[in-house]
């Protein structure tokens, strides 16, 4: 997937859980999938809105 050719970064929705860990430096999000749910990890909280969002489209594909 590539982060870098986002014009406007969406927001993330106020019913996905998210948090930054204080560990590991990543923001990381629990989103439903096809199979379960689904634990996504980014570098930043921008490009973890971008991956919430291109995961939450295809889930309802």
């Amino acid at each position: 997937m590539d982060l870098t050719s986002v014009a406007v970064t969406p927001q993330i929705p106020d019913d996905v859980v998210h948090w930054h860990g204080k560990a590991t430096g990543s923001h990381w999000a629990m989103l439903p999938g096809r199979r379960g749910p689904c634990l996504v990890e980014a570098a930043s909280r921008e490009q973890l809105a971008v991956v919430i969002h291109w995961h939450l489209r295809r889930v309802t594909d």
